[in-house]
Protein backbone atom coordinates (compact mmCIF):
# COMPACT_ATOMS: atom_id res chain seq x y z
CA UNK A 1 0.00 0.00 0.00
CA UNK A 2 1.23 3.24 -0.77
CA UNK A 3 5.21 3.57 -0.56
CA UNK A 4 5.55 0.25 0.77
CA UNK A 5 6.12 -2.83 -1.45
CA UNK A 6 6.60 -6.81 -0.80
CA UNK A 7 10.73 -6.84 -1.78
CA UNK A 8 10.74 -10.33 -0.84
CA UNK A 9 9.03 -13.73 -0.33
CA UNK A 10 10.62 -16.63 1.56
CA UNK A 11 9.25 -19.61 3.02
CA UNK A 12 9.98 -23.52 4.27
CA UNK A 13 7.74 -26.35 3.77
CA UNK A 14 8.07 -29.80 5.41
CA UNK A 15 6.66 -32.47 3.67
CA UNK A 16 4.77 -35.54 5.21
CA UNK A 17 8.40 -37.69 5.06
CA UNK A 18 9.90 -34.77 7.11
CA UNK A 19 11.87 -33.23 3.99
CA UNK A 20 12.35 -29.82 3.82
CA UNK A 21 11.27 -27.67 0.62
CA UNK A 22 11.99 -23.77 0.22
CA UNK A 23 10.99 -21.03 -1.83
CA UNK A 24 12.73 -17.52 -2.27
CA UNK A 25 11.91 -14.59 -4.47
CA UNK A 26 12.89 -11.10 -4.82
CA UNK A 27 10.25 -9.21 -6.53
CA UNK A 28 11.39 -5.81 -8.59
CA UNK A 29 9.15 -2.91 -7.10
CA UNK A 30 8.37 0.52 -8.77
CA UNK A 31 10.28 2.45 -6.65
CA UNK A 32 13.85 2.90 -5.40
CA UNK A 33 14.49 1.19 -1.97
CA UNK A 34 14.83 3.00 0.82
CA UNK A 35 18.16 3.52 2.78
CA UNK A 36 16.74 2.15 5.71
CA UNK A 37 14.98 -0.93 4.08
CA UNK A 38 18.48 -1.52 2.57
CA UNK A 39 20.45 -1.53 5.84
CA UNK A 40 17.73 -3.53 7.63
CA UNK A 41 17.89 -6.32 5.00
CA UNK A 42 21.01 -5.92 2.92
CA UNK A 43 18.43 -5.73 -0.28
CA UNK A 44 19.63 -3.63 -2.95
CA UNK A 45 17.75 -1.89 -5.88
CA UNK A 46 20.65 -4.22 -8.27
CA UNK A 47 19.56 -7.20 -6.57
CA UNK A 48 15.76 -6.33 -7.87
CA UNK A 49 16.13 -4.86 -10.95
CA UNK A 50 15.90 -8.12 -12.51
CA UNK A 51 13.55 -9.66 -9.83
CA UNK A 52 10.24 -11.36 -11.15
CA UNK A 53 7.03 -9.15 -10.91
CA UNK A 54 4.54 -9.66 -7.42
CA UNK A 55 2.07 -11.08 -9.36
CA UNK A 56 3.90 -13.72 -10.98
CA UNK A 57 5.83 -14.34 -7.22
CA UNK A 58 2.35 -14.31 -5.81
CA UNK A 59 0.98 -16.76 -8.03
CA UNK A 60 4.65 -19.45 -7.71
CA UNK A 61 4.15 -19.22 -3.80
CA UNK A 62 0.47 -19.64 -3.79
CA UNK A 63 1.09 -23.08 -5.50
CA UNK A 64 4.30 -23.79 -3.22
CA UNK A 65 2.17 -22.92 0.06
CA UNK A 66 -1.10 -24.97 -0.65
CA UNK A 67 -3.12 -26.10 2.29
CA UNK A 68 0.13 -25.93 4.24
CA UNK A 69 0.27 -25.06 8.26
CA UNK A 70 1.45 -21.16 8.31
CA UNK A 71 3.98 -20.72 10.77
CA UNK A 72 5.07 -16.86 11.39
CA UNK A 73 6.94 -15.16 14.21
CA UNK A 74 4.13 -12.62 14.30
CA UNK A 75 1.69 -13.60 12.13
CA UNK A 76 -0.70 -10.75 13.42
CA UNK A 77 2.02 -8.59 10.97
CA UNK A 78 2.87 -10.72 8.27
CA UNK A 79 -0.02 -12.20 7.31
CA UNK A 80 -2.20 -8.74 6.82
CA UNK A 81 0.33 -7.58 4.40
CA UNK A 82 -0.26 -10.99 2.67
CA UNK A 83 -3.87 -10.75 2.48
CA UNK A 84 -4.00 -7.27 1.33
CA UNK A 85 -1.60 -8.33 -1.43
CA UNK A 86 -3.49 -10.98 -2.67
CA UNK A 87 -7.07 -8.76 -2.65
CA UNK A 88 -4.60 -5.96 -4.46
CA UNK A 89 -3.72 -8.61 -7.09
CA UNK A 90 -7.44 -10.32 -7.21
CA UNK A 91 -5.53 -13.24 -6.05
CA UNK A 92 -7.62 -15.72 -3.56
CA UNK A 93 -7.26 -15.40 -0.15
CA UNK A 94 -6.07 -17.97 1.64
CA UNK A 95 -7.34 -20.24 4.56
CA UNK A 96 -4.67 -21.97 6.04
CA UNK A 97 -3.87 -22.85 9.82
CA UNK A 98 -2.20 -20.22 11.07
CA UNK A 99 0.76 -20.64 14.04
CA UNK A 100 2.51 -17.72 15.60
CA UNK A 101 5.63 -18.65 17.44
CA UNK A 102 5.86 -15.05 19.07
CA UNK A 103 2.10 -15.54 20.74
CA UNK A 104 3.65 -19.04 21.32
CA UNK A 105 6.94 -17.71 22.94
CA UNK A 106 4.87 -15.14 25.18
CA UNK A 107 2.33 -18.26 25.85
CA UNK A 108 5.52 -19.87 27.15
CA UNK A 109 6.97 -17.33 29.54
CA UNK A 110 9.69 -16.21 27.18
CA UNK A 111 10.65 -12.91 28.68
CA UNK A 112 11.60 -10.70 25.47
CA UNK A 113 10.07 -12.90 22.18
CA UNK A 114 11.58 -10.87 19.20
CA UNK A 115 13.03 -13.05 16.73
CA UNK A 116 16.67 -11.82 16.91
CA UNK A 117 16.14 -12.36 20.87
CA UNK A 118 15.20 -16.16 20.98
CA UNK A 119 17.60 -16.90 18.46
CA UNK A 120 20.37 -15.52 19.85
CA UNK A 121 18.71 -17.45 23.16
CA UNK A 122 19.09 -20.54 21.85
CA UNK A 123 21.97 -20.35 19.91
CA UNK A 124 20.44 -20.76 16.33
CA UNK A 125 22.21 -19.30 13.31
CA UNK A 126 20.22 -16.35 11.95
CA UNK A 127 22.52 -14.57 9.07
CA UNK A 128 20.90 -12.98 7.05
CA UNK A 129 18.38 -11.81 9.38
CA UNK A 130 15.43 -10.31 8.12
CA UNK A 131 15.68 -11.65 4.58
CA UNK A 132 12.73 -13.59 4.24
CA UNK A 133 14.20 -17.33 3.75
CA UNK A 134 16.47 -16.46 6.57
CA UNK A 135 13.55 -15.21 9.11
CA UNK A 136 11.14 -18.25 7.98
CA UNK A 137 14.52 -21.28 8.87
CA UNK A 138 14.77 -19.48 12.56
CA UNK A 139 11.38 -19.53 12.88
CA UNK A 140 11.41 -23.05 12.05
CA UNK A 141 13.41 -23.49 15.04
CA UNK A 142 12.01 -21.62 17.57
CA UNK A 143 9.05 -23.59 16.05
CA UNK A 144 10.85 -27.03 17.38
CA UNK A 145 12.01 -25.58 20.35
CA UNK A 146 8.90 -24.32 21.42
CA UNK A 147 7.39 -27.78 20.61
CA UNK A 148 9.71 -29.50 23.31
CA UNK A 149 9.05 -27.41 25.87
CA UNK A 150 5.72 -28.00 25.85
CA UNK A 151 4.73 -25.08 28.26
CA UNK A 152 1.89 -23.73 25.85
CA UNK A 153 0.18 -25.68 23.54
CA UNK A 154 0.22 -24.65 19.66
CA UNK A 155 -1.38 -21.09 19.56
CA UNK A 156 -3.99 -22.37 16.46
CA UNK A 157 -5.38 -19.33 14.27
CA UNK A 158 -8.11 -19.75 11.51
CA UNK A 159 -7.00 -17.10 8.75
CA UNK A 160 -10.96 -16.15 8.40
CA UNK A 161 -10.22 -13.06 10.75
CA UNK A 162 -6.91 -12.18 9.17
CA UNK A 163 -9.18 -11.79 5.99
CA UNK A 164 -11.65 -9.40 8.14
CA UNK A 165 -8.51 -7.39 8.91
CA UNK A 166 -7.29 -7.05 5.79
CA UNK A 167 -10.07 -6.23 3.88
CA UNK A 168 -10.63 -3.58 6.45
CA UNK A 169 -7.09 -2.18 6.45
CA UNK A 170 -7.78 -1.75 2.13
CA UNK A 171 -11.05 -0.11 2.31
CA UNK A 172 -9.58 2.41 5.28
CA UNK A 173 -6.61 2.90 2.23
CA UNK A 174 -9.01 3.69 0.04
CA UNK A 175 -11.06 5.62 1.22
CA UNK A 176 -7.98 7.91 2.64
CA UNK A 177 -6.69 7.71 -1.22
CA UNK A 178 -9.31 9.32 -3.02
CA UNK A 179 -10.23 12.09 0.00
Amino acid sequence: MGKDFITEIGALKLDKEGFEHSFQSLIKIPVPLSQKIIDITGITDEMLETAPALEEVLDSFLDFLGNAKIVAHNAKFDIPWLMITLLQHQKPLIHNTIICTLEWAKASDEKKCSLGVLTKKYNIQHQNAHRALADAKATKEIFFILESKKIAKRPYQEAKPFHLTSERILKQYKTFETS
